[in-house]
Parts: C-alpha cells; structure tokens; sequence
C-alpha cells in the first residue's frame, strides 16, 4: 500500500530553510520504523536476508548544501525468534517482514524535516498462508487467510503527507469467508474475534465519521477500483497538508501506528501459541499445501498487484537508478511466493 506519487521536484526552498534547520533536525519516521522492527528480532541478531547491494542507496538532493541526501534503507526478515516457545519447531505464523525507509539527510547525516523533504516508510508484514485447522477426521481444517499488516507513512515535498494503515486482507472478505468458515463481515478467524473488536474501536478511535465529532484524520479520497480488495473495513488512509501536518504525523499518526502495530503482533501471537499447542496446523513457509490453497494464491495476487502498479517506481527509479529500483521492488519488497 505504497501511497508514494510520482512527483518528485526537490528542494527548490530548502536553502532558504537553513534559519530552521535547529527546529525541524528531529527523526520523523525513524521511530515508526524502529517500533515495528523491534517487535521482530532482537537487537543483538542480524537476520536481515536483503542482499549487501540493496540494503542502502543514497541520492544527492539537487539544489541543497552539498552532503544532503535521500537515504534509502531495505529491511527483510524471514526467521522470527521472538515468536512462539522456546526451541520450538513449530512452523511461524509470520512469513515475511520487509520495510523500505528513505530519509532526507543533512550533510551532518541527521534528519531533515521541512516542508520540502522526503521521508517515507513501508513496513509490511506477511502470515503464514497455510495455517489452518486441524481436523484430524478429514485431514485438514480450512486455511485461516489471516490479514497483512500493511504501513505506509510518506512525506513529500510541497508538505504533502500520506498515511495508510491497515490489516490487509489477501482475498474479498466474501471468498476469505466462504474459505475459512468465518462471518463474511469479519476480517478475523472467528476464535479470534475479539481482537478484531479491538480494532474496530481503534478504528473509530481515528476515523469515526458518524455524528458531529470531527474525527482525528480525515478521510483520504477514494482507493482505486482494482486496490479496493486489498483493503479492510479499518483501514486508516488520510492525507494531510496544513500547517500542522507535521506535528499531526508526530502525535496522532504515531500513537495510531503504535495502536495498530500492538494489535497486528497481538494477533500474530494469539495464533503463534495455538499452532505450538496443537489447535492449528501451518506448513513451512516455502510449502504449499494443497492446491486449494487460495490464501497462498490471494497472496500472490496481491504480491503481483504491487510489482505491477508501486506508485514508488518512479520516485525509486528517479533517485536510484532503474535496475536498483526494479530488483528492490521485484526480489525484496514484493516478491513472489515460489515453492520448494
């Protein structure tokens, strides 16, 4: 859910913004950043699987002091040791954790926030696609389909900012339901339920258009027809531009994110335990159980949709190079699910 666009004109102010550099020096995303990564792995294990020549680029901005540049950060993650018992051999209920980070640097490589930088994150987190039921009569309970935690946090130049925030599912709520014998109006597995409770009130908590209250951020327009599947009821999508936009990203956004996180890896550990106790099944990641499997293949889909229409390319291409842009986007942020 990159919400980054394709314009990228840099800068032409930013010298005239240096009497406000002492202010606006402050890490704007890195601490989102930090928070979700946290929550993974431990400090002291490098377990990143994202090859050395895609890790970090940088790009000179145009028209700044020499020495400031666009920092760009790639992140993944496919071992998960924080999750489930000690030892334990069980399959992870999570997949794959990636993030793409660009931060507008200043030649002293700290953070730059002014109306005319760039800073984005995209911190995604795939499940399992073949947890399921264990119905030992039959050989096999249904596939759960359980959400992506999707994250999108962007600034761009002209103070443009865009958030999204979501549990994404991999399939119309109607087919996940038709699959996994939940609600059709529910995103969770039924034994999960009251977490999905949680988040519906952490929802309305920001984005709760009935009555006369104004909510916490507004409403970002309309999501493209062909996105639409992939995004929840609870999805949080604003865009914000006023004066306070920055001071927003800095309270209201940041205790959303940290709500939403907390909640996604809440979830993830309610389902981690019951496969390490036997109530669930899940294959290994790289496994695909059973060609019915339409969570593994709605994942895909969603990979594919990505790959195909990331509203980053242009900005990735523009600042790194097209062949960085394409094998970043292509084998690290968006990559298929092959099979072993």
């Amino acid at each position: 859910m990159d919400l980054v666009g394709s314009s990228c004109t840099f800068f032409s102010k930013l010298s005239q913004e240096k009497r406000t550099r002492s202010k606006t020096e402050i890490k704007l995303y890195r601490k989102f950043h930090d928070y979700g990564w946290n929550k993974l792995m431990p400090e002291n294990l490098d377990l990143d699987t994202v090859p050395e020549s895609l890790r970090s680029n940088l790009s000179p901005v145009k028209g700044a002091p020499q020495g400031t540049n666009v920092v760009a950060n790639i992140r993944s993650l496919a071992q998960f040791p924080l999750l489930g018992k000690n030892n334990s051999k069980a399959p992870k209920v999570l997949r794959l954790a990636r993030s793409a980070f660009l931060e507008t640097q200043s030649p002293g490589n700290e953070a730059l926030i002014t109306p005319m930088t760039i800073h984005v994150l995209n911190f995604v987190v795939f499940p399992n696609p073949s947890v399921r039921e264990v119905n030992k009569k039959n050989g096999g309970g249904g596939f759960l389909g359980l959400p992506i935690l999707g994250a999108d946090v962007v600034s761009l130049p002209g103070n443009k900012h865009l958030v999204a925030l979501d549990f994404q599912p991999v399939l119309p709520l109607n087919v996940a339901s038709a699959i996994s014998g939940h609600n059709a109006a529910n995103l969770f597995p039924s034994q999960y339920s009251h977490l999905e409770k949680k988040l519906h009130a952490i929802h309305a908590k920001y984005q709760n258009f009935e009555g006369d209250v104004t909510p916490l951020l507004p409403w970002g327009g309309d999501i493209p027809p062909q996105a639409q599947r992939f995004f929840s009821p609870y999805a949080l999508w604003t865009r914000l531009g006023d004066n306070d936009a920055i001071k927003t990203v800095e309270t209201v956004v940041w205790d959303a994110f940290k709500e939403y996180v907390d909640l996604y890896f809440e979830l993830m550990i309610a389902v981690q335990e019951d496969i390490d106790s036997g109530l669930l099944d899940a294959a290994s990641n790289n496994i695909k159980e059973g060609a019915d499997n339409r969570i593994w293949d709605g994942q895909n889909e969603y990979l594919e949709y990505r790959r195909l229409n990331d509203p980053a390319r242009p900005m990735l291409q523009r600042l790194y190079g097209n062949d960085w842009a394409e094998r970043v986007i292509g084998d690290v942020l968006f990559p298929e699910i092959l099979t072993t």
